[in-house]
């Protein structure tokens, strides 16, 4: 005998097996209690979540002589007859591949014929968004008034593509998806009636994979376990995922901002065989669970996602979630996956590039830059250049030089250019102070000891970096060594300096009030 995958194996033949439809469930088997039974039915919703299984059994139910609480008794000949490969009055049609005019007038021309063995004769059309528009206006009168021994159920992935007319004269029942824990539950009962070896987190795995359909997630089932034990090595390989804990280190990096350690996690994770496509949908399906957990909605922890989510804070988690929407988006428009999903990795390390990220996101950020930097090894020191026409440098002496005398602002020449050389020494003994000081628009000597740097109004988050401990100190010792002396330093951004009116007012004399 043919090997039979198992979504069909085990699809439902009661209304009691049917997974996470219980609102449909209820409604469908009161009617047929009460003897309530509507003569066109649509159920919408996503694939795999039991349209056709629901309609197969509400079929038989209608039917048996011998139902109990709406239940198909499954002993009596017609629940027999229906629950046959090929039921003579239960019809299935696939509208995908029958949307013609011909194939609904023949339907319209066979429904008056009475059932052979049930009392109703059962049309179910599958993929009815498919039907072109002749097709539908050819099926309109025959739905609306059929003879009283015919039921039409339409089954549906996009209801909106139905005319309204369609639609005023069904029942309408929406599918939702299944939650993970019924998809586990599901397979957990498959697997053991199969005599499958498994472990417990293969299948949720598993269930989180299938977005909500049973049927995908019997489908990768059946992948993983003709490999032998269904394990979470035997999940990630079928999934293309490259395995959670791979995951999870690319996480912790890109939550640590640590760019360079993510970007080399990322090409292991692809060299290893991980899908794009589905690498960046687990990254999307693990920012989701820590937005939650950022907020104390949810109480799982595996992976320490909880830690990671308060690390990368509320804001940041949200902001994630978009970047990956978008950049899923993209992928599915560019030959080069690969580099979709590293610009996506990269994008969530620099909320600094993001207007709409708040400014708290951006300090939190280049902090942790800064701790990472602090981390490193400092700058090896640079050679000195050769001297010119290959004449050999003169030894240093060994003398101690002189301590650097005080000197005033007008001995210190200009400020701007004093700044400028104080950056160049920054950039070798502080790498991770450099960038926010270069950021600065201009320097002004202030009295003697006062060095006051303007930055632009926009520019805030970068005063804030250097007013860090560990910014300033490097700062002041960089200027310190730069100048000669000790100076303090002010940081005002351009909202809070005084503009220079002189020009503004001479041009418009008193018509000018100066605020």
């Amino acid at each position: 005998m043919a090997y039979r995958a198992l979504y069909r194996t085990w699809r439902p033949a009661r209304f009691a097996e049917v997974s996470g439809q219980e609102h449909i469930v209820k409604v469908l088997a009161g009617q047929i209690e009460a003897g309530r039974i509507a003569h066109a039915y649509l159920f919408s919703g996503p694939r795999g979540t039991g349209k056709t299984s629901l309609a197969k059994i509400f079929a038989r139910a209608v039917n048996c002589t011998d139902s109990h609480g709406g239940e198909p008794c499954g002993r009596c000949a017609v629940c027999l007859e229906t629950a046959s490969e090929n039921p003579v009055d239960i019809v299935e049609i696939d509208a995908a591949s029958n949307n013609g005019v011909d194939s609904v007038r023949e339907i319209r021309d066979r429904v008056n014929l009475l059932p052979a063995v049930c009392r109703f004769k059962v049309y179910i059309i599958d993929e009815v968004h498919m039907l072109s528009k002749g097709a539908f206006n050819a099926l309109l009168k025959t739905l609306e008034e059929p003879p009283s021994h015919v039921i039409f159920i339409l089954a549906t992935t996009e209801p909106h593509k139905l005319p309204a007319t369609i639609l005023s004269r069904c029942q309408r029942f929406d599918f939702k998806r299944i939650s993970i824990d019924d998809i586990t539950a599901r397979l957990t009962e498959v697997a053991k009636g199969e005599g499958y070896r498994f472990e417990p987190e293969a299948l949720r795995t598993i269930a989180q994979a299938a977005e909500g359909g049973l049927r995908d997630a019997l489908s990768i089932l059946d992948q993983c376990a003709s490999s032998g034990a269904v394990t979470q090595q035997s999940v990630s390989a079928a999934l293309g995922s490259g395995g959670a804990q791979q995951l999870y280190g690319l996480i912790d990096s890109i939550t640590a901002y640590d760019e360079k350690n993510a970007l080399e996690r990322l090409a292991a994770l692809l060299g290893a065989g991980a899908d794009t496509r589905a690498l960046i949908k687990d990254l999307g399906e693990a920012f989701r669970r820590m937005m939650w957990l950022s907020v104390g909605a949810g109480n799982e922890d595996d992976g320490g996602l909880k830690a990671m989510a308060e690390r990368f804070g509320k804001n940041a988690c949200v902001r994630a979630l978009n970047i990956l929407i978008q950049k899923e988006y993209e992928m599915r428009q560019n030959l080069r996956a690969d580099i979709v999903l590293e610009t996506a990795v990269m994008a969530l390390m620099a909320p600094e590039d993001d207007e709409s990220a708040s400014d708290k996101t951006r300090i939190e950020k280049l902090e942790a830059r800064v701790a990472a930097l602090e981390q490193r090894p400092p700058a090896a020191p640079v050679p000195e250049a050769e001297p010119a026409h290959g004449k050999p440098a003169k030894p240093a002496s060994k003398t101690p030089k002189a301590a650097p005398s005080v000197q005033s602002p007008s001995d210190r020449g200009d400020a701007q250019e004093l700044w400028q050389k104080m950056l160049l020494r920054l950039r070798n003994d502080a790498p991770y102070a450099y960038q926010p000081a270069s950021k600065a628009r201009k320097a002004a000597f202030k009295g003697r000891d006062m060095l006051e740097v303007t930055f632009d109004g926009s520019s805030g988050v970068w005063v804030d970096l250097l007013k860090q401990p560990a910014a300033e100190k490097a700062l002041s010792e960089a200027l310190e060594k730069t100048a000669g002396t000790p100076l303090k330093i002010t940081f005002l951004t351009e909202k809070e300096s005084k503009a220079d009116n002189t020009d503004i007012l001479a041009m418009f004399g008193d018509k000018v009030e100066e605020i």
